[in-house]
């Protein structure tokens, strides 16, 4: 394949130079980031899942992507006029949000990335699976080459960025605090279960769950225990954090509220469904989330109670995103949905090409979204 210069105007400008075989992404100017760019799992470290811009229905498809390999529950994140997509594939995409059009890849992530790319300027926070000498990559984008790599086992955790370090758990059991700069673990919290479920951070804590049924709370200072609590079930879904409380569900069909300093149950809610996914902040009286039994729920965050169920025609595996008055989300039933936050009341839909797994994105008046094997790119009107 022949080398490529290529030209695309969203804002600004940028100039990309295709690596031979399309397997790197060399970008020859300072990615500047802003407040619309979505930089990590949650979009931000509590794993609220807030979208910072806000836009409104209805929507027209713009374009669709195809990545020719599935994806995770959580794999897409975007910054100035760029948007990156992990695959189970071991790929990770970059595609110009404009246009469409491929900036570039990189083929390395392992047998499968079900994982978030992490945005730092212009380096990329890469973790993976099924690779047995590397796992976690930092990638400079500016110079396209790896800045580190290390291996951590088997990850299937988007890895979270604060200051000048990354948290990350992995299928070894271990949760990790890893310098950003070079790569270096500074400590490691041995659960000694698998870990599917991606932290969120809090003043001095990191909380996450494991499959032996544990929620945890370790110092990230020294990485010691603050607290845990058992579940009956295995948790694999990310907590979220907001007003000093731990919003998140387990495989035991409960979804908790814990006190974040002291992991004491405040409430919770038996809702006769496992859940896998993470829960999004609609305002602070609100915390919305899916089930696998494919419906959607409104809890109060002050007690627990049911404010409004939305379903739909098949499981919910991801992570659902508030905008506003909205809150967007997918569904194995082949559609993603707008609903009014407020009421739950359908505000829009659309049939996708495969089932919806993965947690929706919006970036300025973009909204993102993937099913099968295609990125699908809608543009709405940005409030």
């Amino acid at each position: 394949m022949k080398c490529f210069k290529y030209t695309f105007s969203y804002l600004k400008f940028f100039f990309i130079f295709l690596v031979s075989g399309c397997t790197g992404i060399n970008i020859h100017q300072v990615v500047v980031l802003s407040g619309d760019d979505w930089v990590m799992s949650g979009g931000n470290t509590e794993q609220q899942y807030r979208s910072k811009s806000i836009i409104s229905p209805q929507f027209q498809l713009l374009w669709t992507y195809n990545c020719d390999a599935g994806f995770g529950p959580s794999c897409v994140s975007a910054a100035d006029a760029m948007v990156f997509v992990n695959t189970l594939q071991g790929e990770m995409h970059c595609v110009d949000i404009s246009s469409g059009g491929k900036i570039g890849q990189l083929n390395f992530l392992g047998k499968e990335a079900s994982t978030t790319p992490s945005i730092d300027e212009n380096k990329l926070i890469l973790a993976f699976a099924g690779d047995n000498r590397r796992s976690l990559v930092c990638y400079d984008m500016l110079n396209g080459m790896n800045i580190w790599r290390i291996n951590i086992g088997y990850l299937q955790t988007s890895p979270i960025l604060s200051d000048n370090y990354i948290y990350i758990g992995s299928l070894d059991g271990k949760e990790y605090k890893i310098s950003k700069l070079n790569g270096s673990i500074i400590w490691d919290y041995n659960t000694r279960s698998q870990i599917h479920s991606t932290a969120a951070l809090y003043d001095n804590k990191v909380v996450f769950g494991a499959d032996n049924g544990y929620i945890y709370c370790i110092n990230t200072d020294g990485g010691s225990e603050f607290w845990k609590y058992k579940t009956d079930g295995s948790v694999i879904t990310t907590p979220m954090i907001f007003d000093k409380k731990v919003f998140i569900g387990s495989f035991d069909s409960n979804y908790y509220c814990l006190d974040v300093d002291s992991g004491k149950v405040i409430w919770k809610q038996d809702l006769k469904t496992r859940m896998t996914a993470g829960s999004t902040l609609f305002d602070s009286n609100t915390v919305i989330f899916g089930g696998v039994d494919g419906i959607l729920y409104a809890l109060n965050t002050s007690n627990g109670e049911i404010k409004w169920k939305f379903p739909t025609k098949a499981v919910i595996t991801s992570t659902p995103l508030s905008a506003g008055d909205y809150v967007y989300f997918s569904s194995h039933d082949w559609h993603i949905y707008c609903l009014n936050g407020y009421d739950g009341k359908e505000l829009w839909n659309y049939e996708l090409d495969g089932r919806g797994k993965t947690s929706p994105v919006i970036w300025s008046n973009f909204l993102f979204v993937t099913a099968d094997k295609y990125l699908y790119c809608f543009e709405g009107n940005k409030k």
